[in-house]
């Protein structure tokens, strides 16, 4: 497509009449303002604004960021059209450059689903990015086709960030990025296959790893690490070490990713990639993945207005922002003195993209509808105290239905086995000089439950996220925490109910050993469904040690057992619709 130039010759009238021509305020803005318009454009765009004016003839030629993803499934309209030519236009962008001017940021892709250009092109461009000492690499490959980085380039004193998404990190590159880039202090690896034993880096200060495969034990060693992420990681879980600087970590754990027949069918509906198109000088205003939040990434786990919502399931997905503002309840001197509550947001633990998945408006003969879609406000648990009924709560965690009918309830499981498990060691006890944890897993979760007994205290612990593996069994593992986090202020709770016909969970709060003392705890958060009466076994927990119920805050969703009833009735009409009458 063809840019032609704009207008110089524009003018306006004065006050005599005559025309004076109008200032070009953009071009007279510093280069390096300009730079930053540049690095959010694509590298053939680029090129394109050396036509917009004298001032902007070679501007392209020192811009720091070079983009050279071409978008999957483009359909070649709009002004973001690829060069035809694309290994070529890349070879001549390069030669091009102002030498002196270093490349700070190259961003790519792998290959070209459409023949553009192949994996030979992009090493080549890697190779010349660290060459012009770039800060900063981030490498897509395609789901099926793993990306294969050269490992003999990456030796580098500049570079700083690397993010590869669907890339194999073999032994030679992980030994490259741990003993030859002494600067490399981010590392973010999505869907990627590690085949490695560990990567040990005493530069390394952020590392990221979601949904990554582990085929063999992998360690990992980062004495300066300051920020751990570490989601749903498969096949096995990684084991950590030396890692005492440590102060903030997310811990996102599902048992069925270590299962010999696992299979992430989720990946089937995702686009052609995980990773979102964002420029890189937008790092300054996002948390890595694309989404734009409200202040620059600290190391804190979650904030008051946090939704609970551990699932991150699609953690890539970049489908929902997230809020980092506290918005907490507040007192209000209203007229009626009551309080005014303010509206939770929808984020959770690190601002990690959510993909809220809500089911379809639906509404039959049970009435279901409005019920399964509600998701209401944070309330003060004073609000809902009442709704503890005894005709309803009958003392080992059972809920009647409307019919009449009783329902056990416990925690959701994943049903995995312990045998199943791999990996994971000294998980618990490299993170307990963290201030800010965030430990999501299921019920029968096995490695964090078989050191946390071992743990002897958490006392920098502040802000602590606890998932429905710390709620079994009469809370022991909640209490265990408590116990030992002295200093906790804020805590926040998720609840996943399971409606089965297993045996239920007794509730009575048993006085022998159930005492803490959280001297600093502001604030308890719990997040569960409408009908999970647990929270009301929990609120009494704290009550009797000392945690006014003031502090004590509820997020209620839609009912889980209308869920699971929809869920079940939409399954039998699939399989209804599939089979047809055979």
């Amino acid at each position: 497509m063809r840019h032609s130039p704009p207008r110089r010759g524009r003018r306006r009238a004065g006050e005599d009449g005559a025309t004076a021509p109008v200032p070009d305020r953009l071009s007279a803005l510093p280069d390096a303002l300009l730079h930053r318009v540049l690095s959010r454009l694509k590298a053939w765009e680029v090129v394109r604004t050396c036509v917009l004016a004298r001032r902007w003839r070679h501007l392209w030629a020192s811009a720091p960021c070079v983009d050279l993803r071409i978008r999957a499934g483009s359909d070649g309209d709009g002004d973001d059209e690829a060069p035809e030519e694309f290994a070529r236009f890349a070879r001549r962008l390069f030669r091009g450059r102002d030498a002196s001017a270093a490349v700070d940021t190259l961003r790519l892709r792998s290959s070209d689903a459409d023949g553009a250009f192949d994996e030979d092109d992009a090493r080549s461009w890697i190779r010349t990015a660290i060459k012009r000492k770039a800060r900063f690499i981030h490498l897509i490959g395609h789901r099926n086709g793993l990306a294969v980085l050269e490992h003999a380039a990456f030796v580098s004193s500049h570079l700083k960030i690397l993010k590869l998404s669907y890339a194999m990190l073999d032994g030679n590159l992980l030994r490259q990025l741990s003993s030859r880039c002494p600067s490399l202090e981010e590392m973010d690896l999505k869907d990627c296959l590690v085949t490695d034993n560990g990567v040990s880096s005493a530069s390394l200060k952020t590392l990221t790893m979601v949904k990554c495969t582990f085929n063999v034990d992998f360690s990992v060693a980062a004495p300066n690490l300051v920020l751990l992420r570490c989601i749903k990681p498969i096949g096995k879980a990684p084991s950590f070490q030396n890692l005492g600087s440590l102060v903030a970590a997310t811990i996102i754990l599902d048992a069925y990713c270590f299962r010999d027949d696992f299979e992430d069918f989720s990946k089937d509906e995702l686009d052609e990639t995980t990773d979102d198109d964002e420029p890189d000088d937008a790092r300054d205003d996002n948390d890595g993945y694309g989404k734009k939040r409200k202040r620059k990434a600290k190391p804190t786990v979650m904030s008051d207005d946090d939704d609970l919502d551990g699932d991150t399931d699609d953690d890539e997905s970049d489908g929902v922002t997230d809020d980092d503002e506290l918005d907490e309840t507040s007192e209000d001197d209203s007229d009626d003195g009551k309080k005014r509550k303010r509206k939770a947001g929808a984020g959770y633990g690190f601002g990690l993209p959510q993909k809220i998945h809500r089911p379809g408006v639906y509404k039959d003969v049970q009435d279901y509808g409005s019920d399964i879609e509600s998701d209401d406000d944070t309330f003060e648990y004073s609000d809902i105290a009442n709704d503890c009924d005894v005709s309803s709560y009958d003392g080992i965690c059972q809920s009647s239905g409307k019919d009449g009918s009783s329902r056990q309830v416990i925690g959701e499981n994943s049903g995995s086995n312990d045998s199943k498990v791999l990996g994971g060691q000294n998980v618990l006890h490299s993170l307990s000089n963290a201030t800010s944890l965030e430990l999501l897993a299921d019920a029968g979760e096995v490695i964090l439950t078989r050191e946390l007994k071992s743990c002897q205290s958490f006392r920098n612990l502040k802000t602590l996220s606890l998932g429905e593996w710390c709620m079994g069994d009469d809370f022991d593992n909640l209490i265990f925490f408590l116990q030992h986090s002295p200093n906790l202020e804020r805590l926040f709770l998720e609840l996943k109910l399971n409606l089965s016909i297993r045996k239920p969970l007794e509730t009575g709060v048993k006085p022998k050993g159930r005492s803490f003392a959280c001297k600093h705890l502001q604030m308890v958060k719990i997040k569960c469904s409408k009908d999970d009466v647990r929270v009301h076994k929990l609120a009494h927990l704290f009550r009797a040690n000392g945690v006014s119920v003031e502090k004590i805050f509820v997020r209620r969703t839609g009912s889980a057992y209308l869920r699971g009833k929809k869920m079940m009735k939409d399954f039998a009409r699939h399989e209804l619709e599939f089979w047809g009458d055979d």
